[in-house]
């Protein structure tokens, strides 16, 4: 397979990485047919025999790899539950949300110390808490939530750099966090009451389990806070890097948003988009085999069409031409809350800490994983 495609002339926009044993996609085109074709999945077959039914029973707990997959798989019925969570996340939803995320933003911006860590001391404990209110847990909840986030956080690091083998210490971890994380959404599903624990209980309907309901929290607590906490680090790091732009920012002249939404699509906190070929087919106008790993690379397919703007100013292209939150079918469920939540934290640090420093040369950003990791982001 490796050979086949090292060996082939590729058409523009693709690139054998002989490294990694992948083919890379680094047009927009290419990218969307990647994206559209049925013969490319996401890695997990749902017609693969007895994923349908694999599901913990109710006073068991779902093994790592098992609730992972339970991301991808929601039963016979994953079509109506994307069609059902959408709902939750439109762009009047996510707005209903602003005058939330502003208040907590600004709150946590004038606690902050005179220095530290703005990944540990704001944007993590934000991202969290601002999540955590907007799907209806009680606050009592947050601190252990904000645990079961941590841990399933690492997890699926974890997973992307391969690790499927875990030690008897961290399985027992992992069953207790599934334990809290169950009986939690029990209780949201009798008790809660927002716009995503209202669809959760028309989705528990659909289901003899509430497990998926679970499954569905955790993937919105990692899929969604350790990408914001990267975009918030990546924003951060270009806004002080332009002596100007925070005093922009302050005075309305520029919108966060706007410039939140140009960072990270010059650096996504994703750095590919990774697809598996199931079936044999030519859709990239060469031979793929099964199993051909095709990584989108999003960077490059976001900047393909207009390049990096200096200074950074604002997007100059369209939500929709942006990759950083994916497309079409596999567009990100939360895109457009979590924009407004990157948004809310930028324009909260300007505005109740206009003396903030940050040095961009001290900003560690780790790239060796596909999910950017923040090693440091000192202010003061």
């Amino acid at each position: 397979m490796s050979v086949a495609l090292a060996a082939t002339a590729l058409p523009d926009g693709l690139r054998w990485d002989a490294g990694r044993n992948r083919l890379k996609v680094l047009s927009p085109a290419l990218a969307d047919v990647v994206l559209r074709d049925p013969h490319i999945i996401t890695g997990v077959d749902r017609s693969r025999a007895g994923m349908a039914t694999a599901m913990p029973e109710e006073n068991a707990t779902p093994s790592i790899t098992q609730f992972f997959e339970l991301w991808y798989t929601v039963s016979d019925n994953y079509a109506p539950f994307n069609t059902e969570l959408r709902k939750v996340f439109t762009i009047r939803s996510a707005d209903s949300y602003v005058d939330m995320f502003e208040r907590m933003a600004a709150e946590r911006a004038a606690a902050l110390p005179a220095d530290g860590d703005l990944a540990r001391d704001y944007f993590s404990p934000f991202f969290m808490d601002s999540t955590f209110a907007m799907i209806g847990v009680p606050e009592a909840d947050w601190p252990n939530l904000t645990k079961v986030a941590k841990l399933v956080i690492h997890l699926f690091k974890q997973q992307l750099l391969g690790v499927t083998d875990y030690g008897a210490r961290e399985q027992a971890a992992f069953a207790a966090v599934m334990r809290y994380l169950k009986d939690l959404t029990d209780r949201l599903l009798a008790e809660a009451d927002s716009p995503f624990v209202d669809a959760a209980r028309r989705l528990s309907a659909m289901d003899r389990s509430t497990w998926p309901i679970a499954a569905l929290i955790g993937q919105l607590l990692m899929a969604g806070i350790e990408p914001m906490i990267v975009g918030g680090a990546i924003a951060s790091r270009m806004v002080w890097s332009d002596p100007e732009l925070p005093g922009l920012l302050r005075a309305g002249e520029v919108d966060a948003g706007e410039v939140a939404e140009e960072c990270m699509r010059q650096s996504p906190p994703f750095g590919n988009v990774f697809r598996f070929v199931a079936e044999p087919c030519s859709c990239l106008g060469v031979p793929l085999e099964p199993g051909t790993i095709v990584a989108i690379d999003t960077e490059a397919v976001n900047l393909a069409e207009s390049g990096p703007t200096a200074p950074v100013r604002g997007c100059p292209v369209r939500p929709t031409a942006v990759l950083t939150f994916g497309r079409g079918g596999h567009y990100c469920l939360g895109a457009n809350t979590a924009r407004r939540q990157v948004a809310a934290a930028l324009r909260a640090l300007v505005t109740a800490r206009p003396g903030l420093r940050i040095d961009p040369a001290a900003v560690r950003i780790d790239t060796h994983n596909n999910l950017k990791e923040v090693r440091a982001l000192p202010y003061s």
